[in-house]
């Protein structure tokens, strides 16, 4: 079935007071082919690495705290690595949960005054300290040709660098590597 409202991906949106700010965060990731997971807003203090199932296309048009950098993974890559959708319910209903479900739970209680209701981020989570993303399985997302061409580049300045701190470390023979390819590919989505 095709459905314009959800997506066979998850994107894992970057946060940033500025687009500068996402952009340094987004580098981080890409050098060091992680995500850390964070206890944020996750009742327990379960630490996970969060995504969402919403399309990259909408997303922005909903929500407006996330800036356009991200890293987008498929379902079928991350469902085996222990990914799931969160369940949304009330907090009364948390301890209902077995022990090895609670990380999942996000609060839902659209009867409150104000009503508390995150069901349009389409959440996902997998439970884990780093995961790690091999870069054949994910698409890095920018909002234009001007920042995949920096974070290309960065890449190379961060390869030469690698090397140099190589050649001192273990001498000569490291001045010999040459620089890791850019080996991801890349979206761009206009916001």
């Amino acid at each position: 079935m095709s459905r314009d409202d959800i997506s066979k991906y998850l994107i894992h949106w970057v946060k940033g007071d500025s687009y500068q700010e996402a952009f340094s965060s987004l580098r981080s990731i890409v050098f060091t082919k992680c995500l850390n997971g964070g206890t944020r807003n996750i009742k327990g203090g379960y630490k996970c690495v969060c995504f969402t199932e919403a399309p990259q296309e909408k997303f922005h048009q909903v929500i407006g705290r996330y800036k356009p950098f991200g890293v987008r993974v498929s379902k079928k890559w991350l469902y085996p690595e222990g990914g799931r959708s969160v369940i949304y319910q009330s907090d009364a209903e948390y301890e209902l949960l077995h022990e090895d479900l609670k990380w999942r739970h996000v609060r839902y209680e659209p009867d409150k005054d104000p009503p508390i209701d995150f069901s349009w981020e389409r959440e996902w989570r997998i439970k884990i300290e780093k995961l790690y993303l091999p870069p054949e399985e994910i698409v890095i997302i920018l909002p234009d040709e001007e920042w995949a061409e920096l974070l290309k580049k960065e890449h190379f300045y961060h390869e030469d660098e690698r090397i140099y701190m190589d050649s001192i470390a273990y001498g000569d023979w490291a001045g010999y590597a040459s620089p890791e390819p850019f080996h991801y590919a890349y979206s761009i989505i206009k916001v």
